[in-house]
């Protein structure tokens, strides 16, 4: 499994503007109605992180989770990261459409 460049990682972000590249890893913040909310997307992001064998950093205060990912391995960031980018962000907007209705 071969790390992108810090370059490569920059133009596929481009895809993913919430998130960021520090420190070699991908974050983001997300922001919720409450604890609750927040606790029911940590669910979800652990349940994809168990199917892909690949698990964040995460921080949770009351309604606001940052997740921190990179592949350790490979020493950066990895295709395998921007799939987990990608499938959270999914989860996170159904969430988040579930509880404003």
């Amino acid at each position: 499994m071969r790390a992108y460049s810090a370059e490569e990682v920059r133009q596929r972000l481009a895809f993913f503007p919430e998130w960021q590249y520090s420190q070699g890893a991908l974050v983001r913040e997300y922001e919720f109605g409450d604890f609750l909310e927040a606790w029911s997307f940590l669910s979800r992001v652990a349940l994809l992180a168990e199917r892909h064998n690949h698990h964040p950093e995460i921080w949770n205060v009351y309604n606001k989770v940052r997740l921190r990912w990179n592949t350790h391995e490979a020493g950066g960031i990895t295709e395998r990261d921007f799939t987990l980018v990608e499938e959270v962000d999914r989860a996170y907007a159904a969430i988040t459409r579930a509880h404003s209705k």
